[in-house]
Formats: C-alpha cells, sequence, structure tokens
C-alpha cells in the first residue's frame, strides 16, 4: 500500500477557523503537477478534459508574472472553449478568468500558483494552490507571514454568470513560518514537495542570507 504524502482536513467555510463548527473533508495523495512554458493537458476523473496554458506577462520589471488559463471544452458546443474560472474570496466569491502569479525577482516570490491531483476523500480530485505572501506595507524581500489557499475543480450550478467548471474555494491554511518566498510558506504548511516556483526556475529551499 503506497503512503499518502500528505493528509489536511479540508473546511467547508472559507478558513478552519472553528473545526468544531465546520464540516470536514480528507484531502490524501496530493501529487504535484509540473508545469512549464507549454500547455499542459490533464485528465481529471469525472470531467472533461482540462488544459492549463501559461502564459508570460513581461512588464520590462520586476514585476513581470504568469497569467496561467485553465480551459476545457464545452460540454454543449465542441468547438468551442471555456474558461475555468477559480473563485474569488476577496471580492464576495466572484470568478477570476485567469490566475496570477507574482514571482518579483524569482528570491522573494509574493504569490506562487501550482497545481495537484489529489484525493478528498477517497474521489480522485484536481487541486489548485496559491500561496500568497502578506507583505503589507514592508519590502517585498523582507520576510512576512503568509496563507495558502487551496481550491478543488468542481462541476458549476447553472446559475447566470457562472462558468460550466470552475476551482472552488476548499479553505484557507495560515503558513506556520514568516518567509521571504510564497513557496517556503507552502512547503511548510503542507510538507508538498513542489520542485519549481514557477516554468524552467530552480526551487528556492531557504532565503538569501
Amino acid at each position: 500500500m503506497r503512503r499518502p504524502l500528505l493528509t489536511l482536513l479540508l473546511c467547508s467555510g472559507l478558513a478552519c477557523t472553528a473545526p468544531h463548527a465546520q464540516t470536514t473533508s480528507r484531502l490524501t495523495d496530493i501529487k504535484p503537477i509540473p508545469l512549464g512554458n507549454s500547455p499542459v493537458t490533464l485528465h481529471p476523473s469525472g470531467f472533461p478534459d482540462v488544459t492549463i496554458t501559461p502564459l508570460w506577462r513581461e512588464n520590462g520589471n520586476a514585476w513581470s508574472h504568469h497569467l496561467y488559463a485553465v480551459t476545457t471544452r464545452d460540454t454543449e458546443q465542441p468547438d468551442r472553449t471555456s474558461l475555468v474560472d477559480t473563485e474569488n474570496p476577496d471580492h464576495a466569491g466572484q470568478l477570476l478568468d485567469m490566475l496570477q502569479d507574482s514571482p518579483h525577482t524569482g528570491e522573494d516570490a509574493v504569490q506562487t500558483v501550482h497545481f495537484a491531483s489529489g484525493r478528498v476523500n477517497g474521489t480522485p480530485a484536481l487541486l489548485l494552490f496559491v500561496t500568497t505572501r502578506d507583505t503589507g506595507t514592508n519590502p517585498v524581500p523582507q520576510p512576512s507571514p503568509a496563507h495558502i489557499r487551496v481550491y478543488q475543480l468542481t462541476q458549476g450550478d447553472g446559475e447566470p454568470g457562472s462558468t460550466p467548471f470552475y476551482f472552488a474555494l476548499r479553505t484557507t491554511l495560515a503558513s506556520p513560518v514568516t518567509t521571504c518566498h510564497a513557496d517556503i510558506a507552502l512547503s511548510a504548511t503542507t510538507k508538498i514537495p513542489f520542485a519549481r516556483w514557477n516554468a524552467d526556475q530552480e526551487p528556492v529551499p531557504t532565503c538569501p542570507q
């Protein structure tokens, strides 16, 4: 029997602030999905094929970033491609068309985006981890606290304004470390051995001294 990489409890609310008052789910067998600079097509169980397309936005400064378009075939019009949106809890759950990271110089990433496969209560799931450092008014290179939002690919409810499939927010986790890089916070919180912070960059195991 293969040992799961990690077991997490996912709360039904936005954060695990009161576990006794929340319905929880078990998240196991988390396996990071590596992304390069080209589209990657996945075959999640129970869903149409999903393609993740990374796009680089060059700003000519330290604030260049990736945009991630997640798409699937339209179930009613196969010749059409539909976006898979993501819940935005900062704006009352409105849907984001694209995901955006914030690598800054690469040594002090403010926000990172990772996808992974896993199981929720034993059922296969496509997961999304968005890790954000809470820099406040401090300089970006300065260590700061961080939080991780965990999402699961979900079928939409058909309501106007919704998409056929979207990433539903399952929980928000506070990182136990104060750090200069979002992926250090992610690994400290979940113990997931993500190999890269984006594209073809090398891992960033520690902050510069």
